[in-house]
């Protein structure tokens, strides 16, 4: 008796998902803060400034914390 194999089953149709765009800013923001704990870092353990190596951190969260409460997320406009 014959051993038929199972029919091919149709590629079904993938549904297309709207890219979403980047927010730049917040990209922007978090690559200021990378930069801000570098740079405190190295305020820190280089000089041992603590009160530098603070107002490093404080002076970037102020400064992201304005941007992103300014901008508005892609796609919300």
């Amino acid at each position: 008796m014959p051993t038929r194999y199972p029919t091919k089953t149709r590629a079904k149709a993938k549904a297309v998902e709207a890219k979403q765009p980047i927010d730049w800013l917040a990209l922007w923001a978090l690559s200021l803060a990378f930069a801000s704990i570098v740079l405190a870092a190295i305020a820190y353990f280089t000089i041992g400034d603590k009160l530098g190596a603070s107002s490093i951190l404080a002076a970037a969260a102020i400064i992201i914390g304005l941007a992103l409460r300014a901008s508005k997320p892609p796609g919300h406009e």
